[in-house]
């Protein structure tokens, strides 16, 4: 009975150590995962603090050389999530700027740059001067200094060179900004000043804190503004500093001879600019009405214009500077195509086909109400479409040009519309004029009596003229004229039956 029970007790001894075992495995397999997941974010959060020093430093480098953000791109993470933002500079490397992953703000080291009395950037830690063996750790490199000029040669006598000068002395260097690196290791923070070939403790980091630099970031007006944990604020200039519109394109085309005012219109953050102007010699250029932001250019052209005509205009506003060329050619204005089109009665359109490399337009007269202007092509063969309304009455004509917007060029098309009423003309030299028998559709038909005045056609309808001595064309419309008979042929010069 007593071994019984020894083997009973052994056994339940292994069965409660196979289960602790398995407890003990499961827990050492867990603090695994966490420490991993721990590591991860120690190093994600490494990589983004860094990532948002070398973005600061590079935002206050931009300001010094006055150099400006042209993009403001949302970075997101896998949900969607906005959780930096991408600055694109227009001289520098584009960087990120991350919100930071929330934690004690108190764990992190505030890193900030601040200008110092002697005019330069300082890294700061926690609102006061981080030092480097008791020195301020400089943030934006200086220029170097210029070397002094080198001594004269010594005269030569006549015929025989003289001996050359002494070279000048070189200038200083200038100091490069460094970029301190952060990393956690052992629970305490440390930096390093030299890529990471040494490190220096900066304080225990307990947790994983966050990787907050900046507590805002945002737009306001034409400026980036970046707020600092330590509570410096620094703007940046958003979008083109400098840039220039015109109301032509970079080739002018200009009758030889004449004048072309060309209007600027800039855009610059300072909010003016200067407008310079230079030409070939064969033209002769100003600038007139020149306010802060706009004026013209007034450009006066030769005889002839050739390859080698060319304005350049220089534009600068003190932090950037925009060129701009302009080529001049001869303007030309032809017809490719017949400048007598006929179009029937009935609504439609008509093209008018000409070359030109000249910008034109399409005038129509105002009392022309059957045409107008439905398109046109800029090509290099050029082209306009015009509307034509339907015509119920006789045949009509119109004068259409197409003119230069800039010179006196011109082309004239005479535009024939179709009537859609037979016509019959007689002139006469008659105080008084009765209308001839006439058979046909009478519906819509019309008497003009050839003084300007016109009527609706009836059967034996008389007119008295008051100038009893000149001739009169009368014209008798109608849809469709079958027959016409006169009764007396007295006082009647011509017979006109050809639009029957």
């Amino acid at each position: 009975m007593k071994k019984i029970f020894v083997l009973a007790l052994a056994a339940l001894v292994a069965l409660t150590s196979c289960k602790r075992l398995d407890e003990l495995e499961t827990r050492v397999g867990g603090v695994e995962d966490r420490i991993g997941t721990l590591e991860e974010r120690v190093a994600a959060l490494e990589e983004q603090i860094n990532d948002n020093i070398a973005s600061l430093q590079a935002a206050v480098r931009a300001l010094q050389n006055h150099d400006y953000v042209t993009e403001v791109k949302d970075v997101l993470d896998a949900q969607g999530n906005i959780i930096g933002y991408e600055l694109v500079f227009a001289k520098s490397d584009t960087r990120i700027i991350y919100h930071g992953q929330k934690g004690d703000p108190g764990n992190t080291p505030a890193i900030g740059i601040a200008k110092d009395t002697d005019g330069l950037y300082y890294w700061t830690l926690d609102g006061e001067w981080l030092l480097s063996g008791g020195q301020k750790v400089l943030a934006v490199g200086t220029p170097g200094t210029p070397g002094s000029p080198g001594s004269p040669g010594a005269p030569g006598t006549p015929g025989t060179p003289g001996t050359p000068g002494e070279d000048g002395e070189d200038g200083e260097d200038g100091l490069d900004g460094i970029t301190p690196r952060l990393k956690i290791e052992g629970g305490s923070w440390y930096v390093s000043y030299d890529e990471g070939e040494s490190w220096n403790v900066l304080g225990v980091a307990t947790d994983v804190a966050t990787s907050e630099l900046f507590t805002a970031v945002y737009r306001d007006g034409a400026d980036l503004v970046l707020e600092l944990r330590d509570g410096t604020v620094y703007r940046i200039p958003i979008g083109s500093t400098l840039s220039v519109a015109y109301d032509c394109g970079q080739t002018v085309t200009v009758e030889p001879g004449a004048t072309r005012t060309i209007h600027y219109t800039v855009s610059s953050s300072t909010g003016s600019a200067t407008v310079e102007v230079f030409s070939s010699s064969d033209l002769l250029v100003k600038t007139e009405n020149e306010t802060d932001l706009e004026g013209d250019i007034v450009v006066k052209c030769g005889a002839e214009l050739t390859e080698y005509s060319k304005v350049v205009v220089l534009v600068h506003n003190g932090l950037r500077v925009v060129t701009d060329r302009f080529s001049f050619e001869a303007e030309g204005l032809v017809i490719s195509d017949n400048s007598e089109k006929t179009v029937s009665s009935e609504a439609g359109t008509v093209d008018l086909e000409f070359m030109t490399n000249a910008e034109f337009d399409v005038v129509i007269p105002s009392d022309v109400t059957w045409l107008s202007v439905s398109s046109t092509r800029a090509l290099a063969s050029h082209g306009a479409t015009l509307a034509v309304l339907a015509n119920d009455g006789l045949a009509r004509t119109a004068q259409v040009r197409v003119k230069s917007r800039t010179s006196s060029l011109e082309i004239v098309y005479k535009i024939i519309q179709e009537g859609s009423l037979s016509q019959l003309s007689i002139t006469h030299r008659l105080g008084s004029f009765t209308v001839p028998t006439v058979t046909g559709n009478p519906a819509g038909g019309l008497i003009y009596w050839g003084d300007g005045t016109s009527a609706s056609w009836a059967a034996g309808l008389s007119y008295n003229y008051s100038d009893n001595a000149a001739f009169h064309t009368v014209v008798i419309a109608m849809k469709g004229i079958d027959t016409f008979a006169l009764g007396n042929l007295t006082g009647i010069t011509e017979i006109d039956a050809s639009e029957l």
